[in-house]
């Protein structure tokens, strides 16, 4: 097992573990993870399983304190050096949950 940051190499895996892990009307899509990963990159950890990702964890920093619609929507609202880590979400493969892997 692995954790690495995201990089833009593996936003096409990071799309299909969100649509594994979500219904099509609350998943990410491929689109709105090049613009996370191009804002926060290192505000994704990623679980691989040798040359597999089976887990990830993803989300910004705000100075705001509550979790809000709008930035699931708009990565650039994310602020280095603000006050809360938001997290977006808990992404475990379901073939990879019940066996502690979860990010």
């Amino acid at each position: 097992m692995k954790i690495t940051y995201a990089e833009e190499k593996d936003i096409a895996a990071i799309a299909a573990a969100e649509a594994a892990c979500f219904p099509p009307a609350e998943a990410a899509t491929e689109h709105e993870f090049v613009e996370r990963i191009k804002y926060y990159s290192n505000h994704f950890w990623l679980l691989y399983d040798a040359d597999k990702l089976i887990a990830f964890v993803d989300g910004f920093v705000t100075d705001e304190p509550d979790l809000t619609d709008a930035m699931y929507e708009n990565a650039c609202m994310h602020n280095e050096n603000g006050a809360w880590q938001m997290i977006f979400g808990v992404n475990t493969l379901p073939e990879y949950r019940k066996r502690g892997h979860a990010c």
